[in-house]
């Protein structure tokens, strides 16, 4: 019974935190595609928005994600299943990715210089291709 409700709470956790990287990767998308002369008042409150929400919703379900599946893996009590390790593998670059776009919003928000990072640029297409790996690594379990 713990190992579903531990699934679910993974679940819930992962809808959210993709969420709240598809929202982070447009509002970069879009402030990447405005000069800093033509940044207005309402682009500044819906940076400071955003990482607010990435701040209070996005990161914390991020590692309720990491923390519900470490442990129903070690719960598990054997060595993972080569789908789970590239799932860990994908599920690990789209944190490094939750990082440089937290990094890019808060530059952009602080009036920082913004480094150009080609993850970031491709942040959405990036994101959506790792969750259709996930989903059918985590339902198909091919290997």
């Amino acid at each position: 019974m713990l190992h579903e409700w531990l699934n679910a709470l993974h679940v819930i956790a992962g809808v959210l935190w993709i969420g709240g990287m598809l929202v982070m990767a447009l509002v970069s998308m879009a402030c990447s595609q405005t000069s800093g002369a033509a940044e207005s008042a309402g682009q500044r409150l819906l940076l400071v928005t955003v990482r607010k929400w990435t701040r209070s919703v996005t990161s914390p379900a991020m590692i309720l994600l990491w923390v519900a599946g470490i442990v129903m893996i070690v719960s598990y009590g054997k060595f993972p299943h080569a789908w789970l390790l590239i799932k860990m593998v994908i599920v690990l670059v789209l944190s490094a990715l939750h990082g440089l776009l937290s990094g890019d919003l808060r530059r952009r928000a602080t009036g920082q210089p913004v480094k150009d990072f080609a993850l970031v640029r491709n942040a959405g297409a990036v994101i959506i291709v790792g969750v259709i790996l996930i989903g059918i690594l985590a339902i198909i379990r091919p290997f």
